[in-house]
């Protein structure tokens, strides 16, 4: 295997465009374990865990926050700057184990690989029967599925969709940004090409009446992916929602969305009425996905609980 360690950001621009195959490596908290249950074969690397200028967090004369992609889950977690995106705070410290979190980048989290028990477990057919993931043709969560659909399971990325967070890629054209949102695209795939790096998060200034909370449902207490999640952030303006948005993670292939334009102009102390009116809504975005710890209809009634839950601490 060729481990390639790059002293600058174009070096590992450079070092893509030159190796088609080649992977891109920081913490290694999600890409070395595959490697090591020989679920991925990579034979190129391109370590970027010590570039300059990519890790920690600085503030603009705006208020808002820019966050760099190589910054620990461990930092952001306890780091004061962002003691008022709470939602954030909260799903950086539950992301995996504490060992994990020194190690892991936001970048990694937001760009990990979706998850799917017939790749990442191993099944043992699955070396002969080829899902997608293993380049084969087929699905086996959904069997007339003409593409892959795995989890995204990242913790940070509903939290910062939730914020209406801006991503900052580098390429060899420049850089350019777009909504973290839009990261995410059809069969698990990022909205990167394969020679550009996403290099910071930019968040929006907090207001004063703006709240966020982040909660997630797991098998073990720690340690683990979400079997779901769900991120919730409120603006009022005297006593009325003046914006509010909820994001669920692991609901499939990429962050799902809520709608929540018609709540602005109502009293933010019906909240909790509010939410019950969303949850047919919210059963609809939860994709019936299956494994063996919850199944299809579970994993709908679990949103229902984790949207009650979030907007209870929002209240």
């Amino acid at each position: 295997m060729i481990v390639y360690q790059a002293e600058s950001l174009l070096a590992a621009i450079g070092f893509l465009r030159q190796h088609p195959h080649a992977k891109l490596v920081a913490g290694g908290t999600d890409l070395l374990p595959r490697i090591n249950q020989k679920l991925e074969k990579q034979q190129v690397l391109c370590y970027i865990g010590g570039l300059p200028g990519l890790s920690g967090i600085s503030q603009n004369t705006d208020g808002s926050l820019v966050v760099g992609a190589l910054t620990r889950l461990a930092e952001i977690a306890e780091n004061g700057e962002l003691r008022g995106y709470t939602a954030l705070k909260q799903a950086a410290s539950q992301a995996a184990s504490p060992q994990i979190r020194n190690v892991a980048t936001l970048g990694g989290n937001l760009m990990q690989e979706n998850r799917c028990i017939y790749f990442n477990n191993a099944v043992p057919w699955s070396d002969i029967n080829h899902c997608f993931k293993w380049d084969g043709g087929q699905c086996f969560q959904y069997k007339n599925s003409k593409e892959c659909v795995a989890l995204l399971q990242s913790d940070l990325a509903p939290v910062l969709i939730a914020y209406g967070a801006v991503a900052r890629i580098q390429g060899p054209s420049g850089q350019r940004e777009l909504p973290v949102a839009s990261l995410y695209l059809p069969a698990g795939r990022k909205n990167l090409a394969h020679d550009e790096l996403l290099i910071a998060i930019h968040l929006p200034a907090l207001g004063r009446e703006e709240s966020s909370a982040y909660i997630r449902k797991t098998t073990r207490g720690s340690f683990d992916f979400p079997l779901l999640s769900c991120a919730v952030w409120l603006r009022k303006d005297d006593g009325l929602i003046a914006d509010c948005r909820a994001v669920f993670g692991a609901a499939g292939v990429m962050p799902a969305v809520l709608e929540l334009t018609e709540w602005q102009g109502q009293s933010a102390a019906e909240l909790a009425a509010l939410a019950e009116t969303k949850l047919p809504q919210v059963s609809k975005l939860i994709a019936p996905f299956q494994d063996t710890r919850v199944n299809g209809a579970v994993r709908k009634d679990m949103a229902r609980t984790l949207f009650r839950q979030a907007i209870a601490e929002l209240i």
